[in-house]
Formats: structure tokens, C-alpha cells, sequence
């Protein structure tokens, strides 16, 4: 196993704590666990050179995670933060 080997794995697998971060977000509280979501995503892309366009389609859903989970909340009277 190389180095570059195991710097995408860390990347993969930081892209993919984002994203299940981003589900918990959808479904508890939005303004908690969006910047946690987005700070995993943001290094899992500067670690890994290979999972780059994983890395954005990451972005895509974290976002879509968030507007739909804080319009929920905002339409549910459930706390935002």
C-alpha cells in the first residue's frame, strides 16, 4: 500500500462521514451538524486527489441536506440549533 493509496482512502472515508453527517442534519438539527458535515467534506477533498468529483457530489447533497432539513424544522416549530 502506497502513500497516495492511503491518502484517498482517508479522503473517502472523511467525504463519507460528511455525508452521514449530513443525513443526522436532516433529520435533528441543521445548524449543528452542517459546518461538521462541511469541514469533513472540505479535507476529505484537499487529502484525496482521486475523489475529487465524489468530493462534489458530496457538497451537492450536504447542501440539498441542509436547505431540507432547516425548511423542516422551520415548518415543524422544531429547534434549529
Amino acid at each position: 500500500m502506497n502513500e497516495s493509496s492511503s491518502k484517498d482512502t482517508i479522503g473517502a472515508a472523511l467525504i463519507v462521514l460528511g455525508l452521514v453527517a449530513a443525513a443526522v442534519d436532516l433529520f435533528y438539527t441543521p445548524f449543528i451538524f452542517t459546518p461538521v458535515a462541511a469541514l469533513l467534506m472540505l479535507v476529505g477533498i484537499g487529502v484525496s486527489t482521486k475523489h475529487r468529483r465524489f468530493g462534489v457530489t458530496a457538497a451537492i447533497v450536504i447542501s440539498t441536506c441542509f436547505v431540507i432539513g432547516a425548511a423542516a424544522a422551520v415548518w415543524s416549530s422544531r429547534a434549529l440549533y
